[in-house]
């Protein structure tokens, strides 16, 4: 069926689809989403209620939820709208929907994406990365007494999109600099897109190999399709043949071999870009997009599409340097648990302070909020992964810059917890990331989004307000020890103090390791 109409049961909440909608979940009466933009994040035509109910198509559809009915309508004829119940509660209907349709891949991204912080020079360089740059960003960061990890060269490290080789001006031996920066030790990722220069030497090679998405209608003439993306006008790599993804495998094969890259930033594969191209399922490209990326374990997305089970390492969205709303602060945690329900098990937040670059500080820190820096750093500690990228030593006072590095050691000292948990969520899809609701079904959890547990005995609940010197924590049934020794008795609602230096987060005494 094409359609489906569902009566809500008493009590029953829904969450799934979009990963950017999560600060809207569970949703309320009157919610209505189009999967075909999932608003330039993770999306999964997969919902699940907390009541042990699941939906699910392979193809994108509408969904609404309205006068005590969930409605769901597919947009292609020959879709099929799926549904189950009878699995209990919100854990129950996830593992069922998960084995049925997306059954994990028993392998996880590279490790060292979990065990450190993670480093991207894309607000301290913009469209403007040097060899110079990325090497004296990398040695600040050891001498400012942060640990090193996965680096990250942005946008513009090539000559033209779809070249994928180090320009020559800006990387004059990007060989050498790669083994300095291994020397030093950190792993050398570098960012790309499907896209493709239209006015270039490569566009134009791949264009008379027919390996170009190629133009549709009057006048087209099976040329190259060309259409805007955030940073102006390219043509596609035609992701769904195979001769376009061993071209491209090629190139970032001869990136590992000749200069030591070790992995790679897949960026964009948007599905509504590929749309604009003329593309028929669109989806399916951004699907291509995923599935190629995987085969690296050095490896990061924003946009997925139907990416439940595969090793790859997930960012949130571009944030903006703002506290509140879709974009802010506020919005961290709900997107995770979202991506977590959506079965994107290895999340990432966006880059600490926001990676959006026009709402960041520019080099005197004009519109800097030193108090947003610290607290972002607080969250993304206790993330499976957090990532840097806004210099810290240069927006913070002294102060801040004790506290965020504070922050990047107790990252670093559970990374053996949360490469476990990964691990775990490898072998299990489950997410490591988890809301209360998950672990303490029907026990009036589903709307607490400020908080999330990593595994079932780790609560984390960190300060999420602007001013703030505490927060009220919910505390789930058992025996919880907080960071500062403190122990509670659950279910119980508590106030805790929590001046900028402090994270609170609390230790399950009492239970297993779930």
């Amino acid at each position: 069926m094409t359609t489906l109409e569902l009566p809500l049961l008493d009590g029953e909440h829904w969450w799934g689809g979009a990963a950017a909608e999560g600060r809207h979940m569970p949703y309320p009466d009157g919610y209505a989403f189009d999967l075909r933009d999932v608003l330039a994040n993770q999306g999964m035509p997969l919902l699940l209620s907390d009541r042990g109910r699941w939906v699910h198509s392979e193809r994108t559809f509408t969904f609404t939820l309205s006068d005590g009915r969930l409605s769901v309508r597919a947009h292609e004829p020959d879709a099929v709208v799926e549904y189950g119940e009878g699995h209990g509660d919100l854990r129950g209907a996830y593992r069922h929907a998960i084995a049925r349709h997306y059954p994990p891949s028993g392998t996880m991204p590279d490790p060292l994406l979990f065990a450190a912080p993670q480093y991207n020079l894309w607000i301290e360089t913009v469209f403007e990365p040097t060899q110079e740059k990325v090497l004296a960003y990398a040695e600040r960061l050891l001498a400012e007494g942060f640990p090193p990890g996965v680096l990250m060269i942005d946008d513009r490290w090539s000559n033209d999109y779809g070249d994928w080789t180090f320009h020559p001006g800006r990387f004059p031996d990007p060989a050498g600099m790669v083994a300095e920066l291994h020397r030093l030790g950190f792993k050398v990722m570098l960012w790309l897109v499907p896209y493709v220069t239209p006015d270039s030497p490569t566009a134009r090679q791949l264009g008379d190999r027919g390996l170009l998405v190629r133009g549709f209608g009057a006048g087209a003439d099976g040329r190259a399709a060309v259409a805007w993306w955030w940073n102006g006008w390219s043509a596609g790599l035609d992701l769904l043949d195979p001769r376009a993804r061993a071209w491209l495998a090629g190139r970032l094969e001869a990136l590992r071999d000749g200069i030591g890259v070790d992995g790679f930033k897949f960026d964009g594969g948007d599905a509504p870009w590929w749309r604009a191209l003329g593309c028929t399922d669109p989806e399916a490209y951004t699907h291509a997009w995923n599935r190629f990326g995987a085969h690296w374990p050095l490896n990061e997305f924003r946009d997925a599409w139907r990416a439940a089970g595969l090793p790859l390492a997930q960012r949130q969205q571009d944030k903006y340097h703002l506290w509140e709303g879709r974009f802010g602060l506020t919005s961290l945690i709900p997107n995770a648990l979202a991506q977590a329900l959506t079965g994107h098990a290895f999340t990432c937040p966006d880059m600490i302070g926001g990676g959006e670059f026009r709402f960041v500080p520019g080099e005197d820190g004009e519109g800097f909020d030193e108090e947003l820096f610290v607290r972002y750093a607080q969250i993304a500690a206790l993330f499976p992964m957090m990532q840097f990228s806004t210099a810290p030593w240069r927006v913070l006072s002294a102060d801040g810059l004790a506290i965020v590095r504070a922050a990047a050691r107790l990252h670093t000292a559970l990374a053996p917890e949360l490469l476990a948990l990964a691990a775990h969520a490898a072998a299990t899809g489950e997410p490591v990331q988890r809301p209360l609701e998950w672990a303490f079904p029907h026990q009036g959890y589903a709307a607490v989004t400020d908080q999330f547990l990593l595994g079932d005995r780790l609560m984390v609940a960190p300060v999420v307000t602007r001013g703030a010197l505490g927060r009220e924590v919910v505390i789930p049934p058992g025996t919880w020890l907080a960071d500062d020794g403190r122990s509670y008795e659950g279910p119980a609602t508590v106030w805790m103090d929590a001046p900028l230096a402090r994270l609170p987060y609390l230790r399950r005494t009492d239970a297993p390791q779930g």
